[in-house]
């Protein structure tokens, strides 16, 4: 016993106590961090991503892009492509639906009919596209 100790004290169960407090904070954060992984792991929509290829300016009124769409195998996607002019304008918008694939890449080819020329192509956003069967719907 240190003359601390023997002064003021040395309360064997405040130590306990610290003790039980910090594995229970390092439980809460390991279960917190395995849930937060499991999540966005497990859920398709957190793993798509898309990158242009390129685009081919056909005429004032059509341009072809190519674009590189990654998603979790079997998981149906649809893609938001944009075509704008020099001022930033949109000229051209095409919503591309991807059928559930066996590979995580897809190469999409897209002609987009535009208003005026265009000189940027984009994938503007991709989300889980859930299809419906219309013979189902009543």
């Amino acid at each position: 016993m240190t003359d601390l100790d023997a002064r003021y004290g040395k309360s064997p169960r405040a130590s306990k106590h610290r003790t039980g407090v910090s594995i229970g904070v390092t439980v809460a954060l390991v279960i917190g961090v395995v849930a937060f992984w499991a999540i966005t792991s497990l859920n398709p929509a957190a793993t798509i991503e898309s990158q242009m290829g390129g685009f081919t300016v056909e005429s004032p009124s059509e341009i072809t892009a190519t674009a590189r769409v990654s998603v979790q195998p079997g998981t149906p996607v649809a893609c938001a492509i944009q075509a704008s002019n020099e001022g930033s304008s949109i000229v051209g918008y095409q919503v591309v639906q991807l059928d559930p694939q066996a590979e995580q890449h897809q190469t999409v080819h897209v002609t987009l009919r535009t208003t005026s020329a265009a000189d940027t192509v984009e994938v503007r956003e991709c989300w889980v596209n859930e299809l419906t069967d219309s013979a189902d719907v009543e």
